[in-house]
């Protein structure tokens, strides 16, 4: 069992080493590329409705796990993304991947597929709502905030 879980370890360590510094290079080319003004319009506090589905369609289209995710949201929180925005981006990846949905009607019939996508996104929605009442942008520490903590001590 100890072997087993060696190898378990070892097969999602080699994954996380394949795919972080893609993710990492991508996440600094959409840094540089795209305007923080642009992130702000489509997915600031005031994008509304516009920015809630651009949210769900980043996430529901992205590829590869959910850890690749975060660095990703980082980036765009740090140039202005809504928390709720932010949430329904790491949400909608890690359960409404279009390559799931057509697995779920593959094996498990389009109803089912409808009625969970359905009441997923109703869920996602209403958390998403939730936590940005709770959490507030100056809740979440950005790289200034651990270089600050390391200049004190």
């Amino acid at each position: 069992m100890a072997v087993e879980s060696l190898r378990n370890s070892s097969y999602y360590i080699k994954e996380m080493l394949l795919i972080m510094p893609v993710v990492f290079v991508l996440t600094a080319l959409l840094d540089v590329w795209v305007p923080k003004e642009k992130i702000l319009q489509l997915l600031g506090k005031d994008a509304g409705t516009k920015g809630v589905f651009l949210s769900f369609v980043i996430g529901s289209i992205s590829a590869g796990p959910i850890y690749a995710a975060f660095p990703m949201c980082v980036m765009l929180h740090n140039k202005g993304a809504s928390i709720r925005n932010i949430v329904i981006i790491l949400s909608s990846w890690a359960v409404i991947k279009v390559p799931m949905l057509i697995n779920e009607v593959k094996y498990l019939g389009p109803k089912f597929m409808t009625v969970r996508w359905m009441l997923t996104v109703i869920a996602i929605l209403i958390f998403s709502w939730i936590t940005s009442k709770i959490i507030k942008d100056d809740d979440i520490p950005t790289g200034e905030d651990s270089l600050e903590l390391e200049e004190t001590k």
